[in-house]
C-alpha cells in the first residue's frame, strides 16, 4: 500500500501506510492514547464485523481480516453506496 493511490478516478490517502507496529506503539505510548478494547479480545486488526476475527495463537495480526476471502480492502469506499 502506499501512502496516496490514485484508484477508478479517485485518490486514496494511506497517512500510516509506512508506519511500523513499532510505530505505531511508540506513537500510542508517547501521546496516552487508549487501546481499542477489542485489541484485548483477540482482534489486534479491527475492521468491520463481517471482514474481521480473532486471531488464534502464532497467526500474524492481519491473519483476522478477510479470513478465507479473495480480498485485501473492504470495499466500504464507495460512493453513492457503490462498493457497500
Amino acid at each position: 500500500m502506499r501512502t496516496v493511490e490514485l484508484f477508478e478516478g479517485r485518490f486514496r490517502f494511506n497517512p500510516l501506510a509506512d508506519w511500523s507496529q513499532e510505530d505505531l506503539g511508540a506513537y500510542v505510548a508517547q501521546h496516552n492514547l487508549p487501546r481499542h478494547p477489542l485489541v484485548d479480545d483477540g482482534y489486534p486488526s479491527i475492521g468491520c464485523m463481517p471482514c474481521t476475527r480473532r486471531i488464534g495463537a502464532g497467526e500474524s495480526y492481519r491473519d483476522g481480516r478477510w479470513s478465507g476471502l479473495e480480498k485485501d480492502e473492504c470495499g466500504i469506499h464507495g460512493v453513492d453506496g457503490e462498493g457497500i
